[in-house]
């Protein structure tokens, strides 16, 4: 049975990573602040900006497959915080990518739409060419620059992922800088009857985290590698997203207040159209969930919490 390492074990990705491979593989995973407690996985507690203990760990577990689901992920945090940011999201993957060619493990690396400028037309391609308007888009492509130097390894990049947390890790903190995921922030927000601002004028890709971990899963069985796309088919705007998921979770829709990204205002430059294309993947075999597959499950998931 091979073995994978999961960095990140207790995120929404990671997590869900876990309980789905831990029926083919011998699944390990270090955390920094959320020990998930999943039964038959080994985690451990981990600074990864330790370097030498990453090393020590993953040189004495010996994996044949390690996923990095670390990242800073807030792009506004990212744009305050350049140092820590580079730290994370480019400084450690060169490193780890070092420290997996060294021990003859694949690295699998998650990244993010924001390499782009978000002024195409249509959805982005693998081939098009990267152009980041934020620090955290530059960041994000040079980490999978530095995972794609060896051609072995797998770069997966994702737009808006959302997500019902298992319920071990539902109420801790994250450390990725972001209070929570976009999906679980906005319907805990109409629970509460809050009313949100929703911008009109950005279009992506939204794919619910237990798909995106399936994809993940899949490119590690078919022993997929270089850059791919994990992507529903559906183009949506955040606000027509939000809509239907309030439809689809009987919450109350006169709460979501329409707004264009001008009118929110932010410090941060971010494209208007966060789109991808998962051509490639698909033909690859794998077959993403619907937007209504996805908002059923995560109603499911909410109902049950």
């Amino acid at each position: 049975m091979k073995k994978i390492f999961i960095l990140g074990v207790g995120g929404l990705t990671g997590s869900k990573l876990a309980i789905m491979a831990k029926a083919n593989y011998l699944v390990h995973g270090s955390y920094n602040l959320r020990d998930p407690h999943i039964s038959d996985i080994d985690s451990v507690k981990l600074d990864i900006t330790d370097i030498k203990k990453v090393e020590t760990l993953l040189t004495e577990n010996s994996p044949d497959i390690v996923v990095n689901t670390c990242a800073i992920n807030n792009v506004d945090y990212c744009e305050k915080n350049q140092n820590i940011a580079k730290k994370i999201n480019v400084d450690f993957v060169l490193d780890l990518s070092k420290i997996c060619r060294s021990i003859g493990a694949k690295l699998v690396h998650l990244s993010s739409d924001s390499v782009f400028d978000g002024a195409k037309k249509v959805a982005y391609v693998e081939h098009d060419a990267p152009s980041p308007i934020n620090y955290y888009g530059h960041t994000k492509l040079l980490g999978e620059n530095y995972a794609l130097e060896n051609q072995e390894n797998t770069v997966i990049r994702v737009s808006v992922l959302y997500g019902w947390l298992i319920k071990q890790i539902s109420n801790l903190p994250s450390s990725s800088m972001k209070p929570s995921n976009f999906g679980k922030w906005f319907i805990e927000k109409l629970m509460a009857n809050e009313k949100v601002t929703i911008i009109t004028d950005e279009y992506s890709t939204p794919i619910i985290a237990d798909d995106f971990a399936k994809a993940i899963l899949y490119s590690i069985d078919k022993n997929l590698n270089g850059l791919y796309h994990a992507a529903p088919h559906t183009q949506i705007t955040r606000y027509e997203f939000c809509k239907k998921l309030a439809q689809k979770m009987d919450l109350n829709q006169d709460l979501i207040i329409p707004v264009t990204s001008k009118e929110l205002g932010r410090d941060v430059m971010t494209g208007f159209n966060k789109c991808l294309d998962s051509t490639k993947m698909t033909k690859a075999g794998f077959q993403f969930m619907t937007l209504e597959e996805s908002v059923m499950l995560l109603k499911k998931q909410v109902d049950e919490k």
